[in-house]
């Protein structure tokens, strides 16, 4: 019976691990860069972002993801970005280099970027899953799955801000999809891309309370991300002291329902961010919740200084 509960347990994390490379974030209300290639540069300011994920705590072959972002206004109306990007869960491993390219406008009072990200992912097996008694010997897809699958991917976002209280986000992962490599697979990947198969759609409000010293930002997002359950988070955000505090709860009314908490604090350009997911499926009695905790420096951008006047007579 054990055994059977084992293999069961691999089966599940293998296959939900090796059909998805893509993060799901808790912090993206924080970091919208994150899932948004549209935000790349949006506040007019460097940053660097370093992520740590890490689902389903306690749980045998759980999935831990790292990140690490970086992103820069070039000019006034255009932003660059790269990062990083390295997830273990079960017996593979996932690697992506990720290239943001964004277009910042403005229109009136509403604040515009448009961006794009560009990703190269390989993914491979754990060689020594060919020496489990629980895997079938001489299976190609798992024999050619330990060398390594390389994918491109790209994703297609915007993010506008109005009068700076109201924003609206949206995100078209899995865009454009593409394999790189001869590497098996038991479907045709390339077929299931479509541009508005999967998106992230965000709208909310930010209410600035002076008296009170504090902003309140409440927000619903809408998730349909490839291989994941359809989600609906109802967010909210409070900043206060000046913005050096930061809390925030998101209820996932799906799949049985869940929660995020989020804690924060800023001190000049430096901020951390923690955040903690429980669920209140039966599946959580058997590990003791998500974390994930994020680092990031930003800096605001040089602008050229303005030529002086010539002296009289020239």
């Amino acid at each position: 019976m054990k055994k059977a509960l084992f293999t069961l347990c691999f089966g599940l994390l293998v296959a939900a691990a090796f059909a998805q490379e893509q993060a799901v974030y808790s912090q993206y209300q924080i970091y919208p860069v994150l899932i948004n290639p549209g935000y790349t540069g949006f506040e007019n300011q460097h940053e660097v972002v370093s992520n740590v994920h890490s689902a389903w705590t306690g749980f045998p072959g759980a999935p831990t993801s790292y990140t690490l972002l970086y992103t820069a206004p070039v000019g006034d109306k255009l932003a660059l970005g790269g990062g990083l990007f390295s997830e273990k869960s079960g017996n593979q491993n996932v690697m992506k280099l990720q290239l943001n390219y964004a277009f910042r406008f403005q229109i009136q009072k509403a604040r515009i970027g448009l961006g794009l990200s560009t990703d190269f992912i390989n993914r491979s097996l754990k060689s020594d899953l060919l020496d489990n008694p629980l895997v079938q010997t001489n299976d190609p897809l798992v024999e050619e799955s330990v060398n390594g699958q390389s994918i491109f991917d790209a994703t297609i976002g915007t993010h506008l801000k109005y009068d700076e209280r109201f924003f609206v986000s949206l995100s078209l992962p899995n865009a454009i999809r593409t394999r790189l490599d001869d590497v098996l697979v038991e479907e045709d990947e390339q077929a299931r891309s479509s541009l508005f198969q999967h998106y992230i759609f965000q709208f909310g409000y930010i209410a600035d309370l002076p008296a009170q010293n504090c902003k309140i930002i409440p927000s619903l997002t809408m998730r349909n991300v490839r291989d994941t359950p359809y989600q609906i988070d109802l967010n909210v955000q409070g900043w206060f002291l000046d913005e050096k505090l930061i809390a925030g709860l998101t209820y996932r009314p799906n799949n049985e329902g869940s929660m995020a908490f989020l804690l924060g604090s800023k001190y000049q350009q430096f901020q951390v961010t923690y955040s903690y997911d429980v669920a209140f499926s039966r599946f959580q009695k058997y590990n003791s919740g998500s974390h994930e905790i994020s680092l990031s420096y930003a800096f605001a951008r040089k602008t050229s200084r303005p030529a002086t006047d010539p002296p009289a007579g020239m």
